[in-house]
């Protein structure tokens, strides 16, 4: 989603389709800059053009240098994962001293996030106006000032060290202190917003399966993710609570919680090692290294699947259209080395979300090739068992 600018020429509507606008407290004949992709559609909607004064790209511009007011503008759509990440290095930079003001834009719903777990405050959640971007002499548009950041679709990379690296900083955390308690309750997170990094549903079965008897078991599923839906029609969860979270401070609660969780690569999994949950952590495409540096909470049970097109973690993040192929580096028998000279936006157009089911259905072979007596093995390790 590019970067935008816009002034409106009134400050409330009446119409439902602008609930959005609305919530968002706009002053008319001011400018205002967004990222976000809803907001975007309904500024450029023919009908709508009567409110609005203007609405237009704008070029991101690279820092010369780093002032002591810095605004760390963050990529569009991100996930409770990768919010967590930046949190922690931004928290970080705030707390060495060196600057005299540090706030975060376009951090979308998870402005909670960083107030409640960071105690960041100085945030703006989808819009800046062009009057508060006067306030810092640094504008960071993280994607734009890190290289590595900007396929972290294909090459999944540490947002907290990597960024920290870019201020000359070290990783410095204060952290929960660990609650020490027998184990009486295992909760399953599996689902991730892609197939790649979601288990599959022999894992979760087995899961249930090996620990029903000794273990209040929960399972954490959401009504709103296709995903889900599909996964909890095969599931086996006869004594088993079924947990479904509306909101974003519904999660939050149910992990704040848990005793022991088994995560995939997802948002849970984050919040979970920054509150200190124990639990095991079951990798697939992304390295334990970049999503636990540190964190010695959470166990890992490693992938080490190999084909002859890839060696996990192979570092993707989501599947993507290969010329109207959907699919991983193994399922579409290529190796990594053909993105080197694509149009990575390319790649994640076409019908992808509509295709995901056919990964949950048919896992790929990271996911379809885990060892269940094996991982109940480090299960069992990890509970003391």
């Amino acid at each position: 989603m590019p970067y935008y600018s816009f002034s409106l020429k009134q400050n409330y509507f009446l119409d439902e389709k602008f609930k959005d606008i609305n919530s968002l407290n706009l002053q008319k004949n001011t400018g205002y800059c967004s990222k976000n992709t809803n907001l975007w559609k309904i500024l450029n909607k023919k009908k709508f053009l009567q409110y609005i004064n203007y609405v237009k790209f704008e070029k991101r511009q690279k820092i010369n240098r780093i002032g002591k007011k810095i605004l760390f503008c963050l990529p569009p759509s991100i996930g409770l994962g990768d919010a967590i990440e930046y949190a922690l290095a931004i928290k970080t930079i705030k707390e060495s001293k060196f600057y005299d003001k540090v706030a975060v834009a376009f951090v979308g719903r998870y402005k909670i996030i960083f107030e409640k777990y960071f105690n960041l405050f100085d945030i703006y959640s989808d819009v800046i106006s062009e009057n508060q971007l006067l306030l810092f002499d640094t504008v960071f548009h993280v994607s734009l000032e890190i290289n590595e950041f900007k396929n972290q679709k294909y090459i999944r990379s540490d947002i907290e060290k990597t960024l920290l690296e870019k201020f000359n900083l070290k990783i410095s955390r204060n952290i929960i202190s660990k609650q020490n308690f027998q184990i009486k309750k295992i909760t399953i997170f599996p689902i991730s917003k892609s197939p790649l990094r979601t288990l599959s549903v022999n894992i979760i079965n087995e899961i249930i399966r090996n620990y029903i008897n000794a273990y209040d078991i929960e399972i954490v599923l959401d009504d709103h993710s296709d995903i889900s839906v599909n996964i909890e029609k095969n599931l086996n969860l006869f004594n088993v609570t079924v947990l479904k979270p509306l909101t974003l401070i519904d999660l939050c609660k149910e992990i704040e919680n848990i005793q022991f969780g088994v995560f995939p690569d997802s948002g849970p999994l984050h919040l979970a090692k920054i509150l200190n949950k124990k639990g095991l952590l079951v990798t697939t495409t992304v390295h334990e290294k970049i999503l636990l540096n540190n964190f010695d909470n959470i166990n890992v049970f490693s992938n080490n699947y190999k084909s002859k097109f890839c060696n996990s973690p192979c570092g993707l993040t989501n599947i993507f259209n290969n010329n109207g192929s959907y699919g991983c580096y193994d399922s579409l028998s290529i190796n990594s080395s053909f993105l080197l000279d694509k149009n990575l936006n390319s790649l994640q157009r076409g019908d992808l979300k509509n295709r995901y089911l056919d990964f949950i259905d048919h896992p790929v072979g990271c996911i379809r090739n885990i060892n269940i007596d094996n991982l109940i093995n480090k299960i069992n390790s990890s509970l003391g068992i």
